[in-house]
């Protein structure tokens, strides 16, 4: 009785625990995390690279976004994943990045909207293989603007902007040809006249139902009316958030392909893959094929551009899926180890280096020290000033690889040819003339990212004659007030001395010009271009010389004597 007892026991137990588990299982089931599935090849990356991309969108970012995913392959990254935080950015700098993210990134690159990508930002994240979204992130409104010194972010006028959605529209309805996005969508980003409704099937499937998108060009086709028009500018429409699956339009026979097939086994692989991932897509709709469907809401209405939000986003079919942490999206990538990769202090530099104030304040420096120099040689300072403004004003683009190094040595040119033109051959002129002219181009080339036929590139031209004119007005200024006061300073005067003489000497102790009287003959010690040094009775002095430049060992006369300057004439007899 006893064994029997504790057999009982024990059945009561184990069917308690059998209870228990099938009561509890539901539970486990829904704390389990829901990405806790196995993950597709294709988008399996065991390392990945969260690239940053926050703010506006430059030239720099453009460089440092693809310095860096480089950077990840060669590490031994499987993905790189762009985490895009921005409100747009320059057009041009955009198009040159997406085209590196189709064709040239050594890895898969995915866009991650956290939490925004407006206008440059969309146009980036529809080019990536894939996008994700975070919990209320939004994307669109990819119209072009311009980036206006001191003023941000600026729509273009409605000529420009027309001349510049031509290869915006080009560039999104690629992406979506390449990637598998519905063409209409992408359009509605970029063109506000672009209008957008949803349809669904009337009678669904045995496979289910399936909702589509139409213009205006395709209902009226297809129906033989226009469409209803549910919804105003500005008004906020509905969320779309559930329903039966979408199928995009993509004009397959603009798709792109190799016509020459597969030449190898690899290239055979990718293309296969790239069939699997693209989703289904739809024929456009004819006569015959609209009584199929009706219409469910109007998506974007006329005279306004799309901006979708994260359920919209992924019910549209232009997102995957929601992903708001770090640790959900190593899950989603099967990933092992993930590292993030943001810009370092060099693109920081760069950017601060490259903002319209700073290169103004650049231009004062290079070409106030140019001429100082020229006119009292032997300080050094303002031509060691000049020099280094030259490294940062040309050379740091240059090697942040925003423009090239060509700039650059058409101002060392210029500056050669000035030097010529002053110590050479003085008088001609052609040769000083063409040197002045190369450095202003040089300077002016300095500022340009984008071709000239552009409207950034436009933009920057402008940019560059208004910094480099105004900083060469400014510049002259300075030069004319410190050559006035160079004379005067007893730290300059005793700088210029002692590369006159090798050391300071008794002239040294003569401050005041005024103690040099009207009328007074000296001999010129150095050249004056026109500042230089000038004996008079065994004292040097600082003078300046009124007229053409004159010649060492000339005989000269004080024509004006000032507590402030000393101006004298060749004595010509």
């Amino acid at each position: 009785m006893q064994h029997s007892g504790e057999a009982i026991h024990r059945r009561l137990i184990a069917t308690t625990i059998l209870v228990l588990t099938a009561l509890l299982a539901p539970a486990v089931r829904a704390q389990a995390p829901a990405d806790a599935v196995a993950v597709p090849a294709w988008r399996q990356a065991t390392r990945l690279a969260v690239i940053t991309v926050h703010g506006e969108i430059d030239a720099i970012t453009r460089s440092s976004v693809e310095r860096r995913i480089n950077e990840a392959a060669a590490s031994g990254f499987n993905a790189a994943i762009l985490e895009i935080d921005t409100p747009g950015g320059d057009m041009y700098a955009t198009l040159e990045l997406c085209l590196f993210l189709k064709d040239r990134a050594p890895l898969p690159v995915w866009a991650w909207v956290h939490p925004k990508a407006y206008s440059a930002g969309a146009i980036i994240a529809l080019a990536c293989r894939g996008i994700i979204v975070s919990p209320g992130a939004a994307f669109g409104d990819a119209a072009p603007i311009a980036v206006l010194p001191g003023m941000g972010l600026q729509p273009l006028p409605t000529a420009e902007r027309a001349k510049m959605e031509a290869p915006v529209l080009a560039e999104v309805v690629d992406s979506a040809r390449r990637r598998g996005y519905d063409e209409n969508l992408v359009r509605a980003f970029v063109s506000a006249p672009d209008e957008v409704w949803l349809l669904e099937r009337v009678t669904p499937e045995p496979g289910g139902g399936a909702r589509i998108f139409v213009g205006r060009p395709e209902y009226r086709e297809a129906f033989g009316t226009d469409p209803p028009t549910m919804r105003s500018a500005g008004t906020q429409r509905a969320t779309i958030t559930d329903g039966a699956p979408t199928i995009p339009f993509v004009d397959l026979s603009l798709r792109r392909r190799n016509d020459d097939g597969p030449s190898n086994a690899a290239e055979r692989d990718v293309m296969v893959e790239d069939q699997q991932t693209r989703p289904p897509v739809r024929e456009r709709l004819t006569a015959a094929t609209a009584k199929e469907w009706r219409v469910v809401a109007q998506v974007d209405g006329a005279e306004e551009l799309l901006v979708t939000y994260a359920p919209e986003a992924i019910a549209f079919g232009l997102a995957d899926r929601e992903v708001g942490t770090d640790r959900e999206l190593a899950s989603y990538f099967g990933a092992t180890s993930q590292q993030r990769l943001d810009e370092n202090a060099g693109d920081a530099l760069v950017r601060f280096l490259t903002s319209w104030p700073v290169r103004l304040i650049l231009v004062v420096v290079l070409l106030g020290g140019f001429l100082i120099e020229i006119a009292a040689p032997g300080i050094g300072w303002f031509g060691a000033a000049a020099a280094l403004a030259l490294a940062l004003l040309v050379g740091a683009p240059a090697f942040a690889g925003v423009t090239t190094w060509w700039p650059l040595l058409v101002v060392l040119l210029g500056a050669a040819l000035v030097l010529v033109e002053i110590f050479l051959i003085p008088g001609v002129g052609v040769v000083g003339f063409l040197g002045g002219a190369c450095i202003l181009v040089g300077l002016v080339a300095g500022f340009l990212d984008a071709p000239l036929s552009s409207p950034e590139g436009r933009d920057d031209l402008t940019t560059a004659i208004g910094v480099v004119a105004g900083g060469g007005i400014l510049a002259i200024g300075a030069a004319w007030a410190l050559l006035r006061v160079v004379p005067q300073s007893r730290l300059l005067h005793g700088a210029i001395l002692g590369a006159t003489t090798g050391g300071v000497g008794p002239s040294a102790l003569v401050l005041s010009s005024g103690a040099v009287p009207v009328g007074k003959r000296g001999i010129a010690v150095s050249p004056l271009r026109p500042v230089g040094k000038a004996e008079f009775e065994g004292v040097l002095m600082d003078v300046q010389a009124i007229g053409p430049i004159i010649a060492s060992g000339a005989q000269i006369v004080v024509v004006s004597s000032t507590p402030y300057a000393l101006e004298v004439e060749e004595v010509n007899e």
